[in-house]
């Protein structure tokens, strides 16, 4: 074979293999599932003071944007178990906490809603087209990250307010919403890192 004939082909297996190389969703989804309730067992607890009045939890941001790489099969299954895992004892919730104490007390709505929230993004994660720009595929992510939250919020405060009647909606909502908004920010982030670093090289 020639040299020449030899180089041209070379190029265009690599492109080829390229053109296929798999997203990050396409992983097969239990091995995506483990990744995702194992990431959230480690960093899920993590609680950043990032100013006194607005604590920066990883739980949420990770529960929205694991689905959105990895689909909602891989999403739920994952989500699902980080919750079972907390519910167990182990203490795996925001701040090191862990029991069924946690479920049934005020917060536990926010929990609840933690796997609907990976169903409804994992699903659009799983719609995404593969050969959508860059630009089209952030938006998409922030998008999904802002709907994400809106989803936790939506099971949380409800059942927050069973245990306090008179708990000021407007209020909590205030405080709320600004580490709702940096968490989609830093899920957009992560996602120009995750894609670029994963995506072909020319």
């Amino acid at each position: 074979m020639a040299p020449g004939f030899r180089h041209e082909a070379l190029n265009a297996n690599c492109a080829d293999m390229l053109e296929q190389r798999p997203a990050l969703r396409r992983l097969h989804w239990a091995f995506a599932a483990l990744i995702t309730a194992a990431t959230l067992a480690l960093l899920g607890p993590i609680v950043l003071d990032v100013d006194p009045n607005l604590p920066l939890s990883l739980q949420s941001l990770l529960v929205c944007w694991l689905p959105l790489m990895f689909g909602w099969r891989a999403g739920v299954t994952g989500v699902l178990t980080y919750v079972a895992l907390g519910c167990c004892g182990v203490p795996v919730f925001a701040g090191y906490r862990g029991g069924m104490e946690i479920l049934a007390g005020p917060t536990g709505g926010y929990l609840l809603g933690m796997p609907v929230a990976a169903l409804v993004l994992g699903s659009i994660g799983s719609a995404t087209p593969e050969k959508i720009n860059d630009r089209q595929r952030y938006i998409r992510i922030a998008l999904g990250m802002v709907i994400g939250h809106i989803v936790i919020l939506a099971f949380g405060i409800p059942w927050q307010g069973k245990f306090d009647p008179g708990l000021d909606v407007v209020g909590l909502l205030d405080r709320l919403y600004p580490p709702a908004l940096l968490k989609s920010a830093l899920g957009v982030l992560l996602s120009v890192i995750a894609i670029r670093a994963t995506g072909p090289r020319a």
